[in-house]
């Protein structure tokens, strides 16, 4: 099977899903993810923020970088080569890019509403004033960002 890697732009976790207003897309490639893994087909996914230095260590990440800049991410690689930018595969997409029966993704379940934050927290469920989380790096697994088991944003 193919290797997908997923380059995104800074977040304030590693997926995304913090703070009052989750975005739906976000929402989708998450519960897509966690699908795939489920079925034992692991999509790397990286955002500036939390993984500077894989963005350093791929070479057309960087080359992609000194073009384009960050605003053109996600990027999108298969197999180290770059597949297309500015938008997420859609589900038929990542079934034809990485080679899987696209029925696995139809009974995907959304991701969880437990997994976003509520309105008054930001990602570790307290509000910092900052960046998400701040200094905070705890694994607590009750929060958005923390909800998969890595430590807090």
């Amino acid at each position: 099977m193919k290797q997908m890697e997923i380059f995104e732009q800074a977040m304030c976790c590693p997926t995304g899903l913090c703070g009052p207003s989750i975005d739906p897309e976000l929402l989708r490639l998450s519960t897509v993810l966690d699908t795939l893994k489920g079925k034992g087909i692991d999509v790397g996914r990286y955002n500036l923020s939390n993984d500077p230095m894989k963005f350093v260590q791929t070479k057309a990440v960087t080359d992609f970088l000194q073009h384009h800049g960050p605003e053109d991410l996600p990027l999108i690689l298969v197999d180290g080569a770059v597949q297309f930018s500015g938008r997420y595969p859609t589900n038929e997409e990542f079934a034809s890019l990485i080679g899987f029966d696209i029925d696995i993704l139809k009974d995907a379940a959304p991701a969880s509403p437990d997994t976003a934050c509520d309105d008054s927290s930001c990602c570790c469920g307290e509000d910092t004033g900052d960046a998400c989380c701040g200094d905070d790096t705890s694994s607590d697994t009750s929060s958005c960002c923390c909800g998969d088991g890595s430590s807090c944003c």
